[in-house]
């Protein structure tokens, strides 16, 4: 799993306009799947470099410059090319993952609903089960 504030850095360069600049509740519909408290405190305060030290580690990705609008740190933004940048949640998820992960599984996994996830897990704890009794 990657950690919280790289997962940040991501949305937040996908999300950038041409100056870096990024609205937090972007980066919160971005990333749906963490804990929304959990990204503010990344944006706001661990990785602020203009936010007071509160944390014991902290990194240098944004500085603030209004409320709610962040810029990425010249040594940390990518040039995202035209047409290139992901549309959705689940593309920045998809996007954030390091190479050698299956990223079609994790798409299909994503793409499904709660009731098919559910449907899906059922189906394997009664296969272990039949497993069990032979």
């Amino acid at each position: 799993m990657t950690a919280v504030h790289l997962q940040v850095l991501d949305a937040a360069a996908a999300l950038a306009d041409a100056d870096g600049s990024f609205r937090i509740a972007d980066v919160l519909r971005a990333l749906p799947l963490l804990n929304a408290g959990t990204v503010r405190t990344h944006v706001a305060s661990r990785c602020c470099v203009n936010a007071p030290p509160h944390h014991q580690s902290r990194y240098r990705y944004f500085r603030a410059v209004d409320r709610g609008v962040y810029r990425i740190e010249p040594p940390f933004r990518r040039r995202v090319r035209q047409g290139r940048r992901p549309s959705t949640s689940q593309d920045v998820i998809l996007a954030s993952m390091e190479s050698g992960v299956d990223r079609t599984l994790i798409s299909e996994s994503l793409s499904m609903t709660p009731t098919a996830r559910l449907e899906l897990m059922r189906r394997a704890a009664l296969s272990l089960e039949d497993i069990r009794r032979r």
